[in-house]
């Protein structure tokens, strides 16, 4: 892999992190997950969705 295609690597992940929302009930991080078979966001903690 080559410096720009490290930094492209980097970018995309930071991207996906920062648009990620917080946990209106614990603050922690949402991760995607699939919600009754549609895309979504579920807190690992607390297991509220979004």
């Amino acid at each position: 892999m080559d410096d720009l295609e490290r930094q492209r690597e980097l970018r995309r992940v930071r991207d996906e992190v920062l648009s990620s929302p917080n946990c209106p009930i614990c603050l922690h991080r949402m991760e995607p997950a699939e919600v009754n078979s549609d895309v979504g966001r579920r807190c690992p903690e607390s297991g509220a969705v979004a």
